[in-house]
């Protein structure tokens, strides 16, 4: 068990000690083992060796498990976590370290089945820095989380409420299922009349039929197998909404939560395919600051949920964000996306002179890419936080607040540059993903990149070209 103790108005949590038990059955395996294999050599036997060198193994095992615990507990200090006014105090052994409140991104709790048995919980804490666990009593957790704030002042946020996932979450294999299938139907559409033509036999063609139904049951099967290992995962998947941060828990067996701090929180993002919308269901996924900085990559948000509980959680945590009327760049942006696939045109139309003309059947993959492209795209500029609408396979919308863009890119073609349009994309950190936002006007562009001047804070760095 650990005590917790005040001291000069900071809140102490002395850390589990019952980590010694994991070491000592640490060391006592290990200490099986090499005896083992130490009597072996001796013997100069493998596997014939008595009840009576069984013994003596086993006594060997259980001393050296025994002196190591007594040592342990005498000799090393019991380490302990401060929580002051401006961060936590770690004490372990000789070493002493802080942490400030502002750098702490995330704080999850991990209650594993021997974490149970000893009630235990392993809580981490990442920072922009890394991520490193403490050992905490069960009884204490929650008080500790409840002691850390976030690292600016709480927006105010009613009501708070929380999100349970239900049959939604099966929903995802109905939508890997049209997804695969449509593709499926796509590709034989375009490209079976050609391969039927140059093999010159039905037969042939039929089997090529067939390869194409075994790599995509191949895939159905491998997607589906991970959707299921993710629903077994996320046992009990529950998001409550507090005034600063997303508490998420799940898990049976071993128990896991994670707090996602508001601050961290960079840019949402959600997404649609069309049996989604139909649904009334969306993907959210967060760029949150440790996983743009390239250190942690938690799936938060594993299910598809319904749009209006994705809309709560984006309202939590950016009450700002504009209403959707979004603006589009008129139909020039069709030549430009033309342009962008042009070169799979010319490849098709050139199979269909060599070949059979039943290649030119290919056109109708970049003819679908214009004009999904030129439906799915739109963007508004509110005063804090700017929304886009992107996507060809599925529709992505994108929140993210001015000052929490790291970089915003602007690229031309020769249809764009005529058309005074230019192909916009937006990172939030290093290696945080690139939202390819679609063209947008330039007068509109250079709008966006004033308002990053404006809001940008003192220490980030923004780049934007054109």
């Amino acid at each position: 068990m650990t005590n917790g103790s005040s001291q000069e108005g900071n809140r102490i949590f002395y850390l589990s000690r019952h980590r010694v038990v994991f070491y000592t059955i640490g060391v006592f395996l290990l200490s099986a083992f090499v005896a083992f294999w130490a009597l072996n050599l001796l013997v100069g036997r493998l596997w014939e060796i008595s009840w009576t060198e069984l013994l003596a193994v086993l006594c060997i095992a259980v001393g050296a498990a025994v002196l190591f615990f007594i040592f342990f507990k005498l000799f090393a200090a019991q380490p302990l976590v401060s929580v002051t006014e401006s961060g936590l105090t770690f004490k372990k052994g000789k070493k002493i370290g802080f942490v400030r409140y502002a750098d702490i991104t995330s704080v999850r709790e991990n209650e594993g089945l021997l974490g149970r048995l000893t009630k235990t919980c392993k809580v981490e804490i990442e920072t922009h820095l890394g991520a490193f666990p403490i050992y905490l009593s069960a009884d204490e957790v929650q008080e500790f989380f409840g002691l850390i704030p976030a690292s600016r002042e709480p927006k105010k946020f009613e009501p708070k409420g929380r999100i349970v996932s239900g049959r939604e979450k099966y929903a995802g294999f109905l939508s890997v299922f049209v997804q695969l299938t449509f593709l499926l139907v796509l590709v034989a559409a375009v490209n079976f009349p050609s391969v039927a033509v140059l093999l010159k036999d039905l037969s042939d063609a039929c089997m090529y039929l067939l390869g194409l139904l075994a790599i995509y049951a191949v895939l159905l099967l491998g997607f589906w197998a991970r959707l299921i290992y993710i629903v077994a995962r996320f046992t009990g998947y529950v998001v409550r909404i507090e005034a600063d941060r997303f508490s998420i828990s799940y898990g049976k067996v071993a128990k896991t939560e994670h707090n996602l701090f508001f601050d961290s929180i960079r840019a949402f993002r959600l997404r649609q395919t069309f049996i989604d919308r139909l649904l009334g269901l969306c993907r959210v996924s967060v760029e949150s600051a440790q996983k743009a900085k390239g250190i942690s990559d938690n799936n938060y948000f594993p299910f598809l949920m319904k749009k209006e509980d994705a809309e709560t959680l984006v309202f939590a945590v950016m009450p700002e964000r504009p209403p959707l009327a979004y603006k589009k760049t008129g139909r020039s942006a069709l030549l430009a996306y033309a342009e962008q696939s042009a070169w799979f045109a010319v490849i098709a139309i050139i199979l269909g002179i060599f070949l059979t003309p039943l290649m030119l059947l290919l056109l109708l993959l970049p003819v679908l890419f214009v004009m999904i492209s030129y439906k799915n795209r739109g963007y508004v500029f509110g005063e804090n936080v700017a929304a886009f609408r992107y996507g060809v396979t599925a529709e992505n919308i994108v929140f993210v607040r001015y000052a929490d863009m790291r970089s915003v890119t602007a690229a031309k073609n020769l249809s764009a540059a005529r058309n005074g349009i230019c192909d916009a994309d937006i990172t939030v950190g290093q290696f945080s993903r690139v939202f390819s936002v679609g063209y947008m006007n330039d007068a509109d562009f250079s709008e966006l990149t004033e308002k990053l001047e404006k809001k940008v804070d003192k220490d980030n760095e923004i780049l934007y070209t054109l």
